[in-house]
């Protein structure tokens, strides 16, 4: 799930630039009994986002043309998928998202983080969600909103939630799957400290792969 996870985030893509922003995230996955902790971090620089979490790969996104660039740490290889491809991977994915029912408000609050929370339940087919929201994040909330407006596809949570009356940024995200198990995400650290521009750049040993033919967007 966290390679799913991961992957769809990795294809969000906005036309403007932002400030330096780090989200950290914890990811729990909850299987059979058996839980696996996994850190993501996301990072933005003007016209650059990197994705980190799967040990194996990172991801770093150019923000005004939409190119996805994939580092594959242990063979050292880089590939990169056009953003006109990206565009079209985007569409269809949007495509097979169907519709969260409406958010309802459980009345219950907490503190995630240092950030006031409210929480909300939904439903997504046979999944069922709780969502903790702040709104003492706006800055955060619209940086979101912007990825989720380009596709639903860029933040699954924010591409369900753009059409709903709620606001607030999710600092916690649980979502009960029927056989599956329960996957907790939670929002643990965010900065707005300088990030190096090295972290945007493709190490000089890191050898470019071909990737399989994809379709390209006309």
């Amino acid at each position: 799930m966290k390679t799913l996870f991961l992957s769809a985030l990795s294809l969000a893509v906005v036309a403007t630039a932002h400030a330096d922003l780090t989200i950290t995230q914890k990811l729990v996955e909850d299987q059979a009994g058996k839980a696996t902790e996994t850190t993501l971090t996301m990072k933005v620089k003007g016209e650059k986002m990197r994705m980190d979490g799967i040990p194996m790969m990172s991801n770093i996104v150019d923000l005004k043309s939409g190119d996805v660039t994939t580092l594959l740490h242990q063979q050292k290889a880089v590939a990169t998928i056009p953003g006109a491809t990206v565009k079209k991977m985007q569409e269809e994915r949007a495509q097979q998202i169907p519709k969260m029912d409406a958010p309802k408000a459980t009345g219950n609050k907490e503190t995630i983080s240092g950030f006031a929370c409210e929480e909300y339940e939904a439903s997504l087919g046979g999944a069922k969600f709780k969502l903790w929201l702040t709104k003492d994040l706006p800055a955060v909330e619209k940086l979101m909103k912007e990825m989720a407006q380009t596709s639903a596809a860029a933040d699954p949570l924010q591409g369900m939630l753009k059409d709903q009356n709620i606001s607030g940024f999710p600092m916690r995200t649980v979502m009960f799957m029927p056989g599956k198990g329960k996957m907790t995400m939670t929002v643990v650290a965010l900065s707005e400290d300088p990030i190096a521009e090295a972290d945007f750049a493709v190490p000089s040993e890191y050898k470019p792969m071909v990737l399989p033919t994809m379709p390209v967007a006309k």
